[in-house]
């Protein structure tokens, strides 16, 4: 069995009488450790199907398996605990706390998932390392441009280990260097895990192990 599988995924939004279908049997299988691209243009369901993997979004017909887990049947009062557990999001807008410091915000992530306080430390002075954020460990978000926050918020991830990474066109504020320096150094951190990535930039996703392209809510082709 696949590590990641999308059986027949549909989701249908309402707006009033109007009914707007974002995906459409949406299918595909994905292997334990694989590095998937996700493409297509504005407003062909991209982000819909990542927030539906994230459980942020609710599918209306099919299934998405995950280690095994059916998380479109995952109880209410236990989806907190899924994404907290084997999920690491990076949202567009980044979704940082901005009361909070750098060091901060990667701590809380940790604190929430469990990790033992004498670890935190540790844990995020070398994630800071990896993705050469130290020196702005004690700034504010509203400090930092958007390549820092973008930094950050990928580093909030990275930093709890999850089994499953999704990325919703997370480098779009990096330059082409950053970026190309930035994904080097993902790599080895997300090596043991699946990761997803929605790109709008062919050279983040060039070395993935498939690309799935999205159209109108289906999938338009699968391929490297």
């Amino acid at each position: 069995m696949a590590f990641v599988e999308f059986q027949d995924v549909g989701k249908t939004y309402h707006m009033g009488e109007v009914e707007i279908e974002a995906l459409h049997d949406v299918s595909f299988e994905v292997e334990k450790g694989e590095f998937i691209g996700i493409m297509g243009p504005s407003g062909s369901g991209k982000t819909t199907l990542l927030n539906c993997i994230a459980t942020i979004d609710h599918v209306t017909s099919g299934h998405i398996i995950i280690n095994e887990k059916d998380i479109t049947r995952i109880k209410k009062n236990n989806l907190s605990k899924f994404r907290r557990e084997e999920l690491g999001f990076i949202f567009q807008d980044f979704n940082l706390l901005d009361t909070l410091t750098a060091y901060e915000n990667i701590a809380l992530a940790l604190t929430i998932s469990k990790v033992a306080p004498k670890q935190i430390e540790a844990s995020v002075k070398e994630v800071a390392e990896k993705l050469e954020i130290t020196d702005i460990l004690k700034k504010y978000p509203y400090q930092m441009s958007g390549g820092q926050k973008q930094r950050l918020s990928i580093a909030r991830a990275v930093a709890k280990h999850p089994e499953v990474f999704i990325f919703d066109d997370s480098f779009s504020a990096l330059d082409f260097k950053t970026d190309v320096t930035l994904r080097k150094a993902l790599r080895q951190r997300t090596k043991d895990s699946t990761v997803l990535i929605v790109a709008q930039r062919i050279s983040t996703i060039l070395n993935a192990d498939q690309i799935i392209v999205l159209d109108d809510g289906k999938v338009a082709g699968m391929g490297t």
